[in-house]
């Protein structure tokens, strides 16, 4: 069981929906409760046809469901490509400077002003003072935001912050929710189908076997990475032969 009764001190309730597996537990756990809450999801405009079958699944019941829309692609054609790793020579700085590098951002850039900006600003400006999400312990190395804890007049509500993903995928059975296919491969559904960082994600594979037009555009935008960092690993490997 879980404590409920952080729905009991709100009038105004968001709970953020991504598609992926734990938020989709989450509005499980919560459907008896839906006319009491809002759920609040963010389109990329870059998502796995699975995450979205997922998506429209729960919209299907949902008494009331958002979608934020943000653009990935375009917001990427005019910031860089995200990367894991941020050669100098792309840097805004080392482009003006001169270096002909490709223009890249780090991988959090990308995703604070795709995913979590856009998500919270609606969420805030729609006046809800409690956001629910499907965060665990399990998945960041430390949670930015503790349970309960609040930000800009809204109380955080983690309640499964304490499972394991075999947990959730045990409940998501028992309630005969939906499982993409794609669990089979990862145990994290990926945010943006064609991110050029979050190289633990794997996704390479997966898209080429299941969506070959997804993983060729992909593939042409780990290239332009790969090709931006050859010359500063190149000089990183030379340095280290002198340690």
């Amino acid at each position: 069981m879980i404590d409920l009764s952080p729905l009991e001190r709100h009038e105004k309730i968001a709970l953020g929906f991504s598609g992926g597996k734990d938020s989709l537990a989450v509005v499980y756990l919560l459907q008896p409760y839906l006319d009491r809450l809002a759920i609040y999801h963010l389109d990329t405009g870059d998502l796995l046809p699975e995450v979205m079958d997922v998506v429209d699944h729960v919209r299907g019941f949902a008494p009331n469901f958002i979608t934020v829309r943000s653009d990935v692609m375009a917001w990427q054609a005019a910031n860089g490509l995200p990367t894991d790793l941020l050669p100098f020579g792309s840097h805004p700085v080392g482009r003006a400077i001169g270096h002909e590098a490709a223009r890249l951002v780090g991988r959090y850039d990308c995703c604070y002003s795709n995913l979590m900006l856009p998500l919270y600003q609606r969420v805030v400006s729609d006046g809800n003072t409690l956001l629910i999400r499907g965060t665990k312990h399990a998945d960041p190395l430390r949670l930015p935001m503790a349970d309960g804890e609040k930000n800009d007049a809204i109380e955080l509500w983690l309640p499964i912050k304490d499972w394991s993903n075999a947990e959730v995928f045990d409940y998501l059975r028992s309630v005969d929710a939906p499982i993409s296919r794609i669990y089979d491969h990862v145990t994290n559904s990926p945010e943006c189908a064609r991110c050029s960082a979050w190289w633990g994600e794997k996704r390479a594979a997966y898209l080429r076997e299941y969506h070959p037009a997804l993983f060729a555009d992909y593939a042409a935008r780990l290239r332009i990475v790969a090709d931006a960092l050859t010359a500063p690993l190149t000089m990183l490997a030379h340095e280290m032969e002198g340690i």
